[in-house]
């Protein structure tokens, strides 16, 4: 068994909940017959405990999202390489996030759609944990961050100003409805993966 088996794996694997597949690559199937554990990208299996620290948690509290990203970036969580550019306005991908929000100009509420991703996201990293989902516990897939972005987006009433439409599209993966799994490799590289499929499928 190879390291990227983590303990709640095993006991998943123990419990008959996760069956080993046969052939060159190792993974699990799930009891519905889908890949839900792979070792195909072994850069993930470097990845140390993503738990949502109390100083974390704490910076989520008072809506401190330049401490909250920080303390993600020490323990990789890659997110973190993606939201500090949109919090700081800088770069080619921070400038056109913070653009296609249309709240470019409004700096208040730019300030409370970051508090709410960063809460969002807290809750998503403690869920995927407390569930054992995909390779590494913690890591989120692009589909679960696209999911969470969708969620905020439609909770505040957000839409497109260019395409006037509800803003689902904004955030990786979701842009012009297609999957998150295909702008992987432009914006999310080090994201875990999720069942069903081995990385160029997602869990939709």
């Amino acid at each position: 068994m190879t390291t990227f088996v983590y303990s709640c794996h095993k006991a998943k694997i123990d419990s008959g909940e996760l069956i080993r597949l046969t052939g060159i690559i190792d993974a699990y199937k799930d009891k519905h017959g889908d890949i839900a554990l792979t070792d195909q990208n072994e850069r993930l299996f470097e990845y140390g405990d993503q738990r949502i620290t109390s100083e974390q948690w704490a910076a989520v509290g008072r809506g401190d999202r330049k401490v909250f990203w920080a303390l993600r970036k020490k323990v990789g969580d890659p997110i973190a390489d993606i939201a500090i550019p949109i919090l700081n306005n800088r770069g080619i991908n921070g400038k056109f996030a913070n653009w296609l929000t249309g709240l470019k100009n409004d700096p208040v509420n730019l300030q409370k759609l970051g508090v709410l991703l960063m809460n969002e996201h807290a809750k998503a990293v403690t869920l995927d944990i407390d569930e054992c989902i995909g390779n590494v516990p913690g890591l989120l897939s692009p589909k679960q961050v696209a999911t969470y972005h969708e969620r905020v987006f439609k909770h505040i009433g957000m839409g497109s100003f260019i395409l006037g439409s509800d803003g689902s599209w904004l955030f990786g993966g979701t842009l012009f409805n297609l999957p998150a799994s295909l702008y992987r490799p432009i914006w999310c590289k080090a994201c875990d993966f999720v069942s069903p499929g081995i990385g160029f499928r997602e869990d939709h």
